[in-house]
C-alpha cells in the first residue's frame, strides 16, 4: 500500500509513516494519486496551511484512496488526526487502512458479481462476500469509521 504524504515531511509525521511512503508537493498531489493509486494520502494539513483543503478536493477528485487529514479536524477527510505525534499519525493512518480495506473488498465484490448471472454466485463470489463481511467486521466501532467506509464518489460531488 503506499502512501502519499502532500507537503514537507515533518521528521515526526515521517517516524509515524510506513517505509514505503512516497511525498509529493501539494501542487502535484493529483498527478501523483492518479498514476500510483494508493490506498491512503495523508495531507499534513500544517504545513499546507490554506491549500489542504484544496489537496484533499485533488485526492478525493482522483482516487477513492482513505484520506487522512494530519494537523486538522476541519478538512472533508476519513479520518481526521489533531495530532501530529507519532502514535496519533500511527493510530490514524492504521484507522484509514482498514476503511480502504472495506472499500477494496466491496469493489472486488461488485466487480465478481457483475460478472456472474443473477442468482448464479460461484464460488469467488462467495469468497468475496466473505472478504467484505470480514473486512466490515474489523472496521473501528464508531459512526465516523463506518461514514468513511460507505462514502461513495457521488458523496464526494
Amino acid at each position: 500500500m503506499t502512501h502519499v504524504v502532500a507537503g514537507d515531511l515533518r521528521r515526526p509525521l515521517a517516524d509515524a509513516l510506513p517505509d514505503d511512503v512516497v511525498t509529493v508537493d501539494a501542487a502535484a498531489v493529483r498527478d501523483s494519486v492518479a498514476s500510483d493509486d494508493p490506498a491512503v494520502v495523508v495531507v499534513d494539513a500544517a504545513t499546507l496551511a490554506d491549500p489542504a483543503a484544496a489537496a484533499v478536493d485533488d485526492v478525493r477528485s482522483t482516487t477513492d484512496a482513505a484520506v487522512v487529514a494530519v494537523g486538522a479536524t476541519t478538512l472533508d477527510a476519513d479520518v481526521a488526526c489533531a495530532a501530529t505525534d507519532e502514535a496519533a499519525v500511527a493510530a490514524a493512518v492504521e484507522r484509514a487502512r482498514h476503511i480502504a480495506a472495506y472499500r477494496r473488498s466491496v469493489s472486488d465484490l461488485y466487480e465478481a458479481c457483475r460478472e456472474r448471472a443473477l442468482g448464479r454466485p460461484d464460488e469467488d463470489v462467495r469468497e468475496r462476500r466473505q472478504s467484505a463481511d470480514d473486512q466490515f467486521a474489523s472496521l473501528p466501532d464508531d459512526r465516523e469509521a463506518f461514514a468513511a467506509a460507505l462514502r461513495t464518489e457521488a458523496d464526494d460531488g
